[in-house]
């Protein structure tokens, strides 16, 4: 009995201590999104289109941006929430950058996102009348729809977009061929990047708190502690290791080819084959890979506690549920199954697990979200470079890729099961077609 009151003792002292962390660390969030206005992201959205304005020649500034139309050209204002955010303009003429012409390539227009006030000002100086010719219009329209835009963050989790605040202005240009010219220009406080940073470490550091506290007074089983004071043989760590390229590979073809999403499980069924020759060869047992039938039976609930804390920090609080049916529900078990799976087994039921036995769980865990990121960065650097010229896909490479991957590798560490992180990353996949915010 004294053993037991010490033990409900511990568990609240360190309960009530981890709500104290958090309770610190969503401060620090709350002061960070208040003073730095724009390190919060939002989710992706469409502009308004209304009409298509005819402009007479004209020259006018935004902030260092010079622009100077002696033909006059064609604009479309972009609107979000009845508010101007945006322009689209197609126009020959003459561009210059804190004084120095932008001429390689010659730009045939531009498209930018800036404050309501920089537009109102830019109405005062050139004189407009609305577009009447419809295949004018159309060909604006359909000009606008090919722009990226505000470039994604995180895409293939939860998208997100960091809009420019009062005083920034985000644009780029148009080539002769109507196409973007990269890299995009984004005059704002250098500071805003870091905030962006630390507010969304913050959060994750919560999402971890937060699995603490519903796995807490859980203690390791004996089959764990058993495995993790086994350490793996050579082989086995260095197919482990080489699991790595085909992970790789599978990742890029989406991307390279224009194939389907689930088609990179390929290349995790061609690391899956190194797994299964190490398993073949008893190089790695499959009870290594957190399928005890014990394990099995736990640690769904702080799966989807994660999931919903990451859903609030980044797209707030939801509307509607499955908005588009069954249809949409079946598609996500679907990325559940083929992708969330495929890519658990590989990355915490193999390599951190091999990691971990080799150097301690700790390590494994923070080996395995290094390479992990190293993986996502390599993906957007030769499927997406221009990426890498925006500044804050940082906050992908350095925060959310390879801190998506702790949050897994902890939840495995803390429930023992591969299928609570199959869960838990089906929902990070899913939960943006899901839910209606």
């Amino acid at each position: 009995m004294p053993f037991q009151r010490d033990r409900r003792q511990n568990y609240f002292v360190s309960l009530i201590a981890l709500l104290l962390i958090i309770a610190v660390f969503c401060t620090a969030a709350f002061l960070l999104a208040f003073y730095l206005p724009g390190t919060l992201a939002s989710p992706p959205f469409d502009y308004e289109t209304k009409d298509v304005y005819n402009f007479e020649p004209c020259s006018f500034d935004i902030q260092e941006l010079e622009m100077e139309y002696p033909e006059g050209g064609l604009l479309l204002p972009l609107y979000r929430n009845e508010k101007q955010e945006a322009a689209l303009i197609s126009a020959p003429g003459e561009y210059r950058v804190s004084g120095k012409i932008i001429s390689d390539p010659e730009p045939s227009g531009i498209f930018i996102i800036s404050g309501g006030k920089d537009f109102e000002e830019m109405r005062d100086c050139i004189i407009c009348l609305p577009s009447e010719d419809t295949k004018t219009i159309r060909q604006m329209v359909e000009l606008y729809e090919r722009q990226p835009g505000l470039p994604l963050v995180w895409a293939k989790g939860i998208p997100l977009t960091f809009v420019p605040t009062a005083g920034d202005i985000y644009y780029y240009f148009l080539s002769d061929k109507d196409e973007p010219v990269w890299p995009p220009l984004l005059q704002e406080p250098p500071g805003k990047i870091y905030g962006a940073l630390a507010l969304y470490g913050a959060f994750l550091i919560i999402v971890l708190l937060i699995i603490t506290i519903f796995s807490l007074g859980r203690r390791p089983s004996r089959y764990w502690n058993t495995l993790y004071e086994t350490p793996p043989d050579n082989m086995a760590l260095g197919l482990a290791a080489a699991a790595v390229l085909p992970a790789l590979a599978g990742e890029l073809l989406p991307g390279l080819t224009g194939w389907p999403e689930p088609s990179l499980v390929l290349g995790y069924l061609a690391a899956g084959g190194l797994i299964f020759a190490a398993v073949y060869n008893k190089h790695i047992y499959l009870w290594d890979f957190g399928i005890s039938l014990k394990s099995l039976r736990r640690g769904y609930f702080p799966a989807v506690a994660a999931a919903f804390i990451f859903m609030i920090i980044t797209r707030g609080i939801p509307q509607k549920f499955f908005p588009d049916g069954a249809g949409t529900a079946a598609g996500s078990l679907l990325v559940i199954l083929i992708i969330a799976l495929s890519r658990e087994l590989i990355w915490r039921g193999c390599i951190q697990t091999v990691l971990g036995r080799r150097w301690g769980a700790a390590s494994g865990l923070l080996l395995t979200a290094l390479l992990a990121g190293l993986v996502h960065f390599a993906v957007v650097a030769l499927s997406s470079p221009e990426l890498l010229l925006y500044p804050y896909t940082l906050v992908e490479l350095l925060i959310l890729a390879p801190g998506s991957a702790i949050v897994l590798g902890y939840l495995y560490l803390r429930t023992e099961n591969i299928l609570s992180c199959v869960l838990l990353h089906g929902l990070l996949l899913s939960i943006a077609s899901l839910i209606t915010f």
